[in-house]
């Protein structure tokens, strides 16, 4: 069959949504590509949302699958192209996967332009799905993680996670690889953090599971990255790289192999790294680390992050001392910041700047899957996103019990101005 895929853009272009390929549509292309299926793909974070473009490739190439990857930010926008095929081609079947549609799959269902949602994993079930329409695989009700109409919105329970190394490796081929930021990204795990942080809706996606690849499958492919394409800097893909230390010991052993030695980033928690694991991390490549902070207030931080602001400033410390590049996200507000609470969060910024680390302050977005939009009423906030576009940590999208919105914003943008930032996204 021929398949397009489709990366569904943010409303605003920024530098952040180019920043790197979609691994997850790259893996469903090598899979769909294993199975014999003539597969291309756009990412319109790339390329822009034009939708007399996309009209001109439906007419031209005929798809018989568009799959459209999408987030919270962006399945207004990702909705809007399955219209836009659907207008141009109404035979052409609609599948929609990604964050968003993994979480609230039904009303993504709901769109007349949309087919078929897979949530969560999406390699074997659209390879799967695909079989089906062909006529010689499985029967819908077979398929996990599938939703689909019957006539009415039905989801099938969620698949079982798959262990990483038995994927291939992504089809990079397909994406412009030079117009991203980042060259290349590499996935080092599937899942999410076990933390379950209450603004974070990766636990909601993966259900909280999580399988590291082998050091051996990780270099496998950094090592095809060398030959294919001279790449020499990559960023592993991981919310918390840090999680297992032996793991990025072998890690680190195992990249020793390489044809020339590979520079990398990656994220992690600040209490999940030591003096020792930086020292070997520096001497085997890594040149920068962005550690996940969130607030500057400990009673915050107590109830949200479970970290020490002692534990913040040693670990910028030390990765520092190594040489290497630091950045600490910061977000606001919390349910239970106040203005003073919001000044110390500024004045811990400026203190995480002084130890040579560079920060980012988002806006906290309840997304859907989190704690904080599951029990927003009990937490006294207040959501006043009207769209789901909205949700892209540039604006406000929610009050609290102690502050309006009009208060958020003014104390933000007094730290932005305070500190000196470019902007208040980082």
């Amino acid at each position: 069959m021929k398949i397009l895929l489709v990366n569904a853009p943010v409303t605003v272009r920024n530098l952040h949504s180019r920043l790197a390929l979609p691994l997850g549509l790259a893996y469903i292309a090598s899979a769909l590509q294993a199975e014999g299926h003539v597969v291309r793909a756009i990412d319109l974070n790339v390329s822009g949302l034009n939708h007399d473009r996309i009209a001109g490739i439906i007419e031209r190439e005929r798809p018989d699958v568009v799959g459209i990857s999408a987030m919270t930010e962006t399945i207004t926008n990702g909705l809007a192209v399955a219209r836009t095929v659907k207008a141009t081609s109404p035979e052409t079947i609609i599948v929609m996967g990604g964050a968003h549609p993994t979480i609230l799959p039904l009303e993504v269902l709901a769109s007349d332009s949309v087919d078929y949602v897979i949530a969560g994993d999406g390699e074997r079930t659209m390879v799967e799905l695909v079989s089906a329409l062909s006529g010689d695989g499985p029967v819908l009700a077979e398929i996990p993680g599938l939703g689909y109409k019957d006539p009415q919105p039905h989801v099938n329970e969620r698949r079982a996670l798959g262990h990483p190394d038995n994927l291939l490796f992504p089809a990079r081929e397909l994406f412009p690889m030079e117009l991203y930021e980042e060259k290349c990204n590499v996935l080092t795990a599937v899942g999410s953090c076990p933390y379950r942080c209450p603004f974070c809706s990766a636990a909601a996606v993966w259900e909280g599971r999580r399988i590291a690849r082998s050091p051996e499958s990780v270099v496998a492919e950094l090592r095809i990255l060398q030959r294919s394409y001279g790449v020499d800097y990559v960023f592993f893909s991981d919310d918390i790289f840090t999680l297992d230390k032996a793991w990025v010991y072998r890690l680190l052993e195992e990249m020793k192999t390489l044809d020339f030695p590979m520079r990398w980033g990656c994220a992690t928690r600040a209490d999940l790294v030591d003096r020792e694991l930086l020292h070997a991390m520096a001497a085997g490549g890594c040149q920068g680390i962005q550690y996940g902070v969130e607030s500057g207030c400990q009673q915050i931080l107590d109830t949200v992050k479970h970290i020490k602001k002692e534990q913040v400033l040693a670990a910028v410390n030390m990765a520092v001392a190594e040489g290497i590049e630091i950045a600490c996200s910061f977000m606001a507000p919390f349910p239970d910041d106040t203005l003073e609470t919001l000044a110390e969060t500024g004045e811990f910024m400026r203190a995480v700047m002084s130890a040579h680390s560079n920060v980012m302050l988002n806006y906290t977005c309840p997304f859907p899957g989190t704690y904080f939009r599951d029990h927003a009423g009990e937490l006294g906030l207040t959501i006043l996103a009207e769209t789901w576009a909205e949700y892209d940590a540039k604006h406000v999208v929610m009050e609290t019990q102690n502050l309006s919105a009009a208060q958020i914003e003014e104390a933000v943008e007094s730290i932005v101005r305070d500190l000196g930032l470019c902007r208040t996204t980082g």
